[in-house]
């Protein structure tokens, strides 16, 4: 996986959880080399306590890319001039992987993007929402996303991507949201609002944009098949971890519970309480 970056996206008010996802993803995941953290305050105790103990390697934001997409983009940006990777996979850092992954499944699915020459851009790792497309000949448990099949073309979910298909997708997305709310025009709460809580980039009007700019592209978007109904089928997957562990900026129960059994207990500053939550997406698969 030396061509894979695994990318987290944090701000201070969250970086709680930091020590908690990097040592779940080295004890579960030691096959995932390159792990990045993309933030503007690279300077933080526990910034440098991750790079110390994780060998987490720094990405450093300005403030004036720090906002929930503009940071996204700006980390794929600064991926894709490094010239190293051509895949990644961005996550939250409250997505919290908690047993071992199927590395052959992982393995498989960086084998079918790269085979396709760049018509695929991206496969989702997590069957939550899974894909409603036609299974893949001779790879049974990935399918297509269409949108004649799938509500979710895009989610924030963990996917493997194309990096430069996802550095084009971040970035597109922030052009619009400049485009339709100017920074010059908007004040910062309300575009925290249109990111977060009008989710724009999940919300219907960004399905559509999805699937009209990567039809442009010509490029289409593959994800990982249900193993059945039940609920822990959603774990047997390329990428196991259980996703928003932090609701309107507050820490879930089970994840504090899962901080205590793994040996890193949550310790919660008092300011990490924000009115609106970074993580607040993806709710409902």
């Amino acid at each position: 996986m030396d061509k894979v970056a695994y990318l987290v996206n944090s701000t201070p008010a969250y970086y709680y959880m930091l020590p908690l996802h990097f040592t779940l993803v080295r004890r579960y995941a030691p096959f995932m080399t390159d792990l990045f953290l993309a933030t503007e305050v690279p300077e933080h105790p526990i910034c440098q306590q991750v790079v110390k103990e994780y060998g987490v390697i720094l990405i450093p934001l300005d403030t004036k890319e720090a906002g929930f997409l503009a940071s996204r983009a700006a980390a794929l940006q600064q991926l894709s001039l490094s010239g190293k990777y051509l895949h990644v996979i961005p996550v939250q850092e409250d997505f919290l992987v908690d047993r071992v992954p199927d590395f052959g499944a992982l393995v498989e699915g960086l084998v079918i993007l790269e085979d396709s020459q760049g018509l695929i851009a991206s496969a989702r790792l997590m069957p939550c929402p899974g894909p409603k497309g036609t299974p893949m000949a001779h790879q049974h448990l990935w399918a297509g996303l269409t949108p004649a099949t799938d509500e979710y073309g895009f989610t924030f979910q963990a996917t493997l991507w194309s990096l430069e298909a996802c550095c084009a997708w971040y970035m597109a997305l922030v052009k619009k949201l400049e485009l339709k709310w100017p920074m010059g025009t908007t004040s910062p709460q309300a575009r925290r609002h249109i990111e977060i809580r009008g989710n724009f980039a999940e919300n219907t009007e960004g399905q559509q944009f999805f699937w009209k700019f990567f039809k442009e592209r010509r490029q289409v978007h593959i994800g990982w098949l249900r193993a059945g109904p039940w609920s822990n089928a959603v774990y047997m997957c390329p990428w196991p971890y259980r996703p928003t562990a932090i609701v309107n900026g507050r820490l879930e129960p089970w994840a504090e519970e899962l901080g205590r059994r793994e040996g890193v207990p949550l310790t919660i500053p008092r300011a990490a309480s924000p009115p609106e939550s970074l993580t607040e997406r993806g709710r409902g698969y």
